[in-house]
């Protein structure tokens, strides 16, 4: 790699490139797939030093990015030296003022935010064309610049993406509270809704890496790479703190499991899109979580013991909670009252 190449990369990582330079970086990436990934990994670290530390952290990005990839430190040190020269470079003709204001307070990003109601799932398509379905209840927000110079959006809730490609070869991640996903081109569904103790990702097509506090010391980030058919699940549970880790090995659940998934069976995590719902000895506590943000209503329980029966079926078009609740009830002794949108079920 020639000195300008690495100086025009770390231009267009930082948002400095110009159209012609930001072209050049383009080709080179598309060149070799050595580029690609060299590519992501330095943008993934500048993206993760941004975030962390709330302001451009040169040092930040560097110790990021040595310390996932020790073998390539010679060619990490030339980057992070260009990575220096670079910023001097487009500093220099700022005043001392403007140098600190750059430094110090980083422009704000502007967001545009998707928010999915109770009661029905939404279809959008990003600006880089991006398929994405929004679960009730579901919020997606991504930066006003997305497919620019990144395509980055934070999801709470639950979403299904066909992933387009990129003429830049930009990765695509998707944030959740805890994990990570990023692809680049793939077909996946992403589950994360705060109040549910299960995190999961259901690959349909192509591959995709998890990163986050997915194993035991939650302290520490790990990446499962996940190929098509497979699911990972990683149950959490709650601290004294309020928050949410991953849960120890002693516990009865396993903390975290991949699935291969047979190609029939994916409507079981993908199906809500289509007004399928599919329910695999699922307990009637997450199956109630799941009718509330579906049919906009409140479920409550009269027992707690009612919360742990265990349910199997399918429900196709059922556009009224109650006919939903008339099937459950000719196999689990349940009865029902429904008030408005409130809920009450107990025991038959």
């Amino acid at each position: 790699m020639n000195e300008d190449i690495k100086t025009t990369l770390v231009k267009y990582i930082t948002g400095q490139a110009d159209e012609t330079e930001s072209a050049e970086v383009r080709e080179w990436i598309k060149s070799s797939s050595e580029n690609q990934e060299l590519y992501f990994q330095l943008y993934e670290a500048w993206h993760q030093s941004l975030e962390a530390q709330g302001s451009i952290d040169v040092d930040a990005a560097y110790a990021s990015f040595a310390e996932k990839n020790i073998a390539r430190r010679t060619l990490i040190k030339r980057l992070y030296k260009a990575l220096r020269v670079a910023a001097a470079i487009i500093l220099l003709p700022l005043s001392i003022g403007a140098f600190y204001k750059v430094f110090s307070n980083p422009p704000e990003v502007s967001f545009k935010v998707v928010k999915v109601p109770k009661g029905t799932p939404r279809k959008l398509k990003l600006p880089d064309g991006t398929l994405v379905w929004l679960n009730a209840g579901t919020e997606l927000k991504y930066s006003e610049d997305f497919g620019k110079d990144n395509r980055t959006v934070y999801l709470v809730g639950e979403a299904y993406f066909d992933i387009a490609k990129s003429d830049a070869n930009l990765p695509f991640l998707v944030k959740t509270d805890k994990f990570t996903i990023r692809d680049v081109g793939t077909v996946f569904n992403v589950k994360a809704y705060p109040d549910e103790e299960i995190f999961e990702t259901a690959v349909v097509e192509g591959k995709v890496s998890v990163e986050g506090p997915i194993t035991e010391n939650s302290s520490q980030n790990s990446k499962v790479f996940l190929d098509a058919h497979q699911l990972l699940k990683i149950t959490k549970v709650a601290t004294n703190s309020g928050t949410h880790e991953v849960a120890s090995v002693n516990d009865e659940v396993e903390p975290v499991k991949v699935e291969q998934i047979e190609p029939g069976a994916m409507n079981e995590f993908n199906g809500w899109r289509s007004d399928l719902l599919i329910f695999q000895e699922d307990s009637f506590e997450d199956i109630a979580r799941i009718l509330e943000r579906r049919y906009n209503v409140t479920i409550q329980f009269e027992s707690e013991g009612l919360k742990n029966y265990k349910y199997t079926g399918a429900f196709k078009n059922l556009d009224n909670i109650s006919k939903v609740l008339q099937v459950i009830k000719e196999t689990t002794p349940i009865k029902y009252t429904v008030q408005n949108q409130q809920i009450t079920i107990s025991e038959n």
